[in-house]
């Protein structure tokens, strides 16, 4: 190497390692202006390791640092780093711990995800999720016949049923007795298919998809569906209809041996012009 390339290199390092005290920002277009020790303060974070002086940075044309990220809560996050009691208010709570995490800014991070919005959406409304295999699945398939009834039949009201099954065989037991035969059906109201039953458009969900028992957790389920559709801008309702008819059981016979009985039946309405 080179006397002159070796002290362009000492030049170019100590341009890189220098900041200045007061750090100008372009966060998205948005513009803001700080202490380099407020970026550093927590050692951690992605913006402690961005303005270490270990990386080149890029700059707008008036020479502003520049992060690609949308900006418009970033002064919350500036704000926290100047006080700690400076703590974002609960109305964009959830926005701005997304940009927290994103920064790695984890004092922040554990403030606003003990709060009661966050708490409530991703301690205890994910819970309630896990009961429900395939849930995110199961949201979808909800979404997608209320578009497909709207489209197909011209409507501008759309129901979808959620329903819950149990597979329940015939015992044998009741093959030597026609009396009790009988006794048994008049349990159930029987239906030749799931479509007579609850019409065209429904989510089948098998009992052994839940964790728990459907009457104990079907009814938070289906609320916690309707909270997540709703968050899509969906307009959207939910009546919990009931799984009886003239007090029996509505049930769908599969064959000779074997029929599915509904243990939950949750009925979703798309107001597609409300």
């Amino acid at each position: 190497m080179s006397i002159k390339t070796e002290q362009t290199g000492q030049i170019n390092d100590r341009e890189l390692h220098s900041l200045p005290k007061v750090i100008s920002l372009n966060v998205g277009g948005r513009i803001f202006a700080t202490r380099l020790s407020t970026l550093q303060k927590y050692p951690d974070s992605m913006l402690a390791a961005m303005f270490s002086g270990r990386h080149e940075l890029d700059r707008d044309d008036r020479g502003r640092y520049f992060i690609d990220r949308d900006g418009t809560y970033f002064e919350y996050i500036l704000n926290f780093l100047r006080n700690e009691d400076d703590v974002p208010p609960f109305s964009v709570t959830e926005e701005v711990l997304k940009e927290a995490v994103y920064y790695s800014i984890q004092p922040l991070v554990e403030i606003l995800q003990s709060s009661p919005i966050v708490f409530a959406e991703h301690v205890v409304r994910e819970n309630l999720r896990k009961n429900l295999e395939n849930y995110h699945d199961v949201k979808n398939q909800i979404i997608r016949l209320a578009h497909k009834e709207a489209e197909a039949d011209h409507a501008i009201i759309s129901a979808v049923k959620l329903i819950t099954f149990m597979n329940q065989p015939i015992p044998r037991d009741l093959q030597v007795s026609k009396q009790m035969y009988k006794q048994y059906y008049r349990k159930f109201s029987i239906y030749d298919s799931f479509e007579e039953c609850f019409g065209k458009y429904y989510v089948k969900v098998p009992y052994e998809a839940l964790k728990e028992h459907p009457d104990l957790v079907m009814n938070q389920i289906a609320g916690c569906l309707l909270h997540d559709i709703k968050r899509l801008s969906y307009n959207v309702c939910l009546v919990n209809e009931k799984s009886k008819e003239d007090g029996k059981y509505k049930t769908v016979k599969l064959d000779d041996n074997e029929f599915y009985v509904c243990m939950s039946c949750h009925n979703f309405t798309f107001d597609w012009l409300k």
